[in-house]
This record gives structure tokens, sequence and C-alpha cells, in this order.
């Protein structure tokens, strides 16, 4: 089973516990941590697929391999030989990036592997010799927003897009 296999080999990370998602299987387990985990954000302000439907608890596999067609690069994070996260990169401009679909199953919240999820792709994105980086929140979401403050990102701006119940709180930081 996929979900529980060790990672050997040339796709072994630096961490041990985190992986490049390439294979069509990890990609649609990356899919469905995504899916998951942002379905409780979905529950706590009343998404739905139907008022809601390109939230990230809701995305399919056509719009996920869309985005990674266009750049979109995923890792997964193991614990306890289950796979139970994931991470996004994008490189939207020369030295900048976005993190995209930084993910935790909710019975795995709480264990710094959000943190450690954010230190790999920050990491990363210094080892291409990226100056910046930023992320997309639903700005509505003080918790969330007061976690990235405390990993060095500042609110950069807020975006307004029509069809969307929810203001888009855009942060950065300096890597």
């Amino acid at each position: 089973m996929l979900g529980r296999r060790r990672f050997r080999g040339a796709r072994k990370e630096k961490l041990n516990n985190i992986m490049t998602a390439t294979t069509k299987e990890e990609i649609e387990i990356a899919l469905k941590i995504i899916n998951k985990s942002f379905s409780t954000v979905a529950k706590d302000f009343g998404f739905t697929k139907d008022n809601t439907p390109l939230f990230p608890a809701f995305i399919t596999n056509e719009i996920l391999g869309n985005q990674i067609v266009n750049g979109l690069r995923l890792f997964l994070y193991q614990e306890s030989e289950k796979l139970v996260g994931c991470i996004g990169i994008k490189q939207p401009g020369i030295k900048n990036y976005k993190i995209e679909r930084l993910a935790v199953l909710p019975e795995f919240r709480h264990k710094k592997i959000g943190y450690q999820l954010m230190k790999y792709a920050i990491e990363k994105i210094k080892e291409e010799k990226g100056k910046t980086v930023e992320v997309e929140i639903v700005n509505e979401n003080t918790i969330l927003k007061e976690w990235y403050k405390k990993l060095g990102f500042i609110e950069k701006r807020i975006d307004h897009y029509d069809g969307l119940l929810f203001s888009v709180g855009v942060l950065e930081k300096e890597v």
C-alpha cells in the first residue's frame, strides 16, 4: 500500500519524513490530504461545493493536475508510516515564490508537522536562491494568520475576488 511504504532511494529528501509527490498515486494522496484538511476550514466558515467550488476542500484531481502543470510542486509528509501532510511550492517570478496547499490531516495537527513542512519549503526556496515567499489565506482565519506571523510573515495586502465568500489575506516573508 502506497500510504504505508517507507521512502528509499533517489526520491528521499533531506528530512526522512518528507518526499516529493511525483506519481499519479502520490498526487491523488496529496489531493485527499488537501480535501480532508481544508474541509475543517470549510465547515468553520460555511463554505460548500456550491458556494465556494474552488476552495481547496473541494478541488478535483483535474484542478490539482492543472496547477501541477502550471508549476506547482507538491511534497508529502510521513508520520508513523502514513502520509498525513503536504505542501506546495510555486515560482511565479524569478526570485519570488508562493507556498500553497499546506495541509495536515486533522487527527495529526498540533504535532508541528505544518511547521516542519514550512521549514522544508523555505529551505527549498533558499536553495533555489528565492528572495521572497508569499502565502494566501482566508483573511478571516485569524488563528492561521497569527501562526504565519509567528513564522515571520507580514501582511502584504488583502485581495477580494468575485465569487469568493471571503477576502484573501496575502502574507509575505523574505528568505
